[in-house]
């Protein structure tokens, strides 16, 4: 697991990307999300990073950044059956993951090469299916769903799993 740079989803996404977990744990019997605050991901690190340096590192890097708005559609794949919703990738996200990535790229890369800026698909992740019929499966399913979204990213949230444990929690949350 990693220590997640990210931007949490406000409500009523928040709750629906919440639900509509808990439905495909219920429904196809995958793990719970590992990360369960419904986000998207700016850039990963390690879990034995100072997470003091890196809170201080993503303010001094967002405190010139105001709220923007983001548009969500559709549904993706990544190998091993990820699925997830795409954000799409504006010029006010792409600055933002920029500035983000250039000041905590010091404190180590990436747990997987994704989120190099040129690499990188915003996205907010549903399930991992277990084999590809199960994600087909979960894919027809959230076809059913309004995934059309328009919202406002006014923070950047820093969240890890503790020493003990496997849930994750927020260690920080800086306003835009």
């Amino acid at each position: 697991m990693s220590t997640i740079i990210g931007c949490t989803l406000p409500d009523p996404y928040y709750s629906t990307v919440e639900s509509i977990r808990d439905e495909l744990v219920e429904t196809f019997g995958v793990d719970e999300y590992a990360n369960p605050f419904p986000h998207f991901t700016l850039y990963p690190l390690g879990d034995d990073v100072d997470i003091t340096a890196v809170v201080t590192a993503v303010e001094e890097a967002t405190e010139d950044r105001c709220p923007f708005t983001v548009h969500t559609d559709g549904i993706g794949l990544f190998p091993q059956n990820v699925v997830w919703l795409p954000v799409a990738k504006s010029p006010e996200l792409a600055g933002l993951q920029s500035d983000v990535v250039r000041a905590v790229e010091s404190f180590g890369p990436p747990p997987v090469p994704y989120y190099e800026p040129h690499r990188w698909f915003p996205h907010v992740g549903f399930a991992v299916g277990e084999d590809d019929e199960q994600t087909g499966d979960i894919v027809e399913f959230l076809l059913d769903y309004d995934l059309e979204w328009e919202f406002t990213v006014d923070n950047v949230t820093i969240t890890r799993p503790p020493a003990e444990g496997e849930k994750y929690e927020v260690m920080a949350s800086i306003d835009l």
